[in-house]
């Protein structure tokens, strides 16, 4: 059985995490993981604010954002990590999420309907924890997963205020899935962007993708660049 242990995260934040991702030790430096990214949503984060977090890995960040308040909705493909996710969401006794497992994109298309949207963890929440995971990646396994429209979410769920996503780059056609919601509900937005990756992947310049957002009508503000780029986003 997986031990759960309490961890300080980035000199911020307490959470109760499994042995192994405590023990990552970029949390115990001054630099942090992430610390530009992860405090700046500390500060903007409240009770009344749902959060839709794309690429959601092992869980203990969109944990952070329901330990602040807001109602979170988890998009995550690799049925490896939730097991981590549901057991940090129990240890740390918050309310049962809305998930997703599968691909956030700019199409709807399920091909496994009992791990599509609902209230409560996909049945590989139920595996056993493992600590190498690895990733899933839309432009090579897009027809093994489910994949969503953040547009067609709204359908039945909050819309955003807020949405963060760090998907190792198929940023944009995230957004192009979500762009009716950034037109009509303005949420504010992370964006962990992956310039080399967009281009090797899709073909597509980061910089393009940035004035795309800017021309929806939102400001920039660059919050870190170390192995990715950290955006934040707010409408005019």
């Amino acid at each position: 059985m997986t031990e759960m242990v309490k961890a300080h995260l980035n000199g911020e934040f307490d959470i109760i995490i499994p042995k192994h991702r405590a023990d990552r030790p970029d949390w115990y430096t001054d630099e942090g993981w992430e610390k530009p990214r992860l405090s700046h949503m500390h500060k903007n984060i409240g009770k009344d604010d749902v959060v839709y977090y794309v690429g959601a890995e092992e869980g203990e960040m969109p944990a952070l954002c329901a330990m602040w308040g807001a109602k979170v909705l988890l998009f995550e493909p690799n049925p490896k990590v939730w097991s981590n996710t549901k057991a940090i969401w129990i240890a740390n006794k918050l309310k049962t999420p809305v998930t997703f497992q599968g691909f956030c994109s700019n199409e709807t298309r399920i091909v496994d309907f009992t791990n599509g949207l609902k209230t409560g963890f996909p049945a590989c929440a139920d595996d056993e924890i493992i600590a190498a995971h690895g990733f899933k990646e839309l432009y090579l396994e897009a027809q093994n997963y489910n994949q969503i429209k953040l547009d067609d979410v709204v359908e039945k769920y909050p819309p955003p205020t807020m949405i963060t996503f760090d998907c190792e780059g198929s940023d944009w056609e995230v957004l192009k899935g979500a762009e009716q919601i950034l037109r009509k509900y303005k949420p504010k937005i992370y964006a962990s962007i992956h310039p080399e990756f967009m281009y090797a992947q899709w073909g597509q310049y980061s910089s393009d993708f940035r004035n795309w957002i800017k021309d929806i009508g939102y400001s920039e503000l660059i919050l870190d660049y170390k192995h990715e780029l950290h955006c934040y986003y707010e409408s005019i």
